[in-house]
């Protein structure tokens, strides 16, 4: 069954659209990647998924319902979102800034109890960041933020979790483990994850489904495997893109110039 269904979805900013005819799902207790180069729309369709931007034309639903017709606290406790970038203009803790993730389960007035603090530094605990809960956020990193939004959308609790390139500040070892984080975590809660991503290989390891957009286009969707293929990849990613498979079998995207002077050295050394 899909958590997330977009259908015949168009929309942007001003007069100009990003978006055209956008129709895509997500299945429930999924990973699933939204590839594409800078500009092909990604953001703007999370935007649209979270309802932060009104579509000019379409229609979002997330478990059956139909968004644009749901209150920000409805939104709040179906659909969590880790976006690029974050900042306060206040001076929360770390601590602070997860225990916010409670404001769609508590009524209007009340603050956030005990358990909850507690379930916060639960969640850190499991991201492996207990050592921030006391420092300012905006204080942190880049990477250290991204970690920190993580561990809010994971507090939230929502069943569709939307993240917007979490990647971009992490080194290599923390995005293989916020990957590896997220597998679990789906599979655990039985959530669903819809990942923006740069790297393919992020994708062919980690995710179930993968949607790749075109200047604002969907041009292939499905299972991962399908849809990774050469050709798609050079469409979508650019024609310098080739896909090979390691001495384990694993299969991996790499720029052709890689090959070429693998190729080359391969024959200076008298290997070929």
């Amino acid at each position: 069954m899909p958590s997330l269904v977009v259908e015949n979805l168009s929309a942007g900013y001003s007069r100009s659209l990003v978006l055209r005819d956008v129709s895509m799902h997500v299945d429930e207790g999924s990973i699933c990647a939204l590839m594409g180069r800078n500009g092909s729309g990604k953001t703007t369709l999370l935007r649209c998924l979270n309802a932060i931007l009104k579509p000019a034309s379409g229609a979002v639903t997330v478990f059956g319902r139909d968004v644009s017709r749901l209150s920000r606290l409805d939104i709040a406790r179906l659909v969590s979102l880790v976006p690029q970038t974050s900042s306060t203009p206040f001076p929360f803790s770390c601590l602070e800034m997860i225990v916010m993730g409670a404001a769609a389960r508590i009524h209007a007035w009340s603050a956030p109890t005990r358990k909850d603090v507690t379930r916060a530094m639960e969640v850190l605990q499991e991201v492996g960041i207990t050592d921030l809960a006391s420092r300012l956020f905006n204080e942190l990193s880049g990477g250290e933020r991204q970690l920190v939004m993580l561990s809010r959308a994971l507090f939230q609790d929502a069943p569709l979790m939307l993240l917007d390139e979490p990647n971009t500040h992490l080194d290599f070892s923390n995005q293989h483990r916020m990957m590896e984080m997220m597998r679990a975590v789906v599979k655990r809660r039985g959530a669903t994850a819809l990942i923006s991503l740069h790297d393919p290989n992020l994708t062919l390891h980690y995710c179930d489904r993968v949607v790749m957009l075109k200047k604002g286009c969907v041009i292939a969707q499905g299972q991962t495997s399908a849809v990774m293929n050469e050709d798609t990849l050079r469409d979508v990613l650019g024609e310098n893109i080739q896909t090979d498979v390691t001495t384990r079998g694993l299969q991996v995207v790499t720029p052709r110039a890689l090959h070429a002077a693998a190729y080359d050295s391969a024959v200076a050394m008298g290997r070929l």
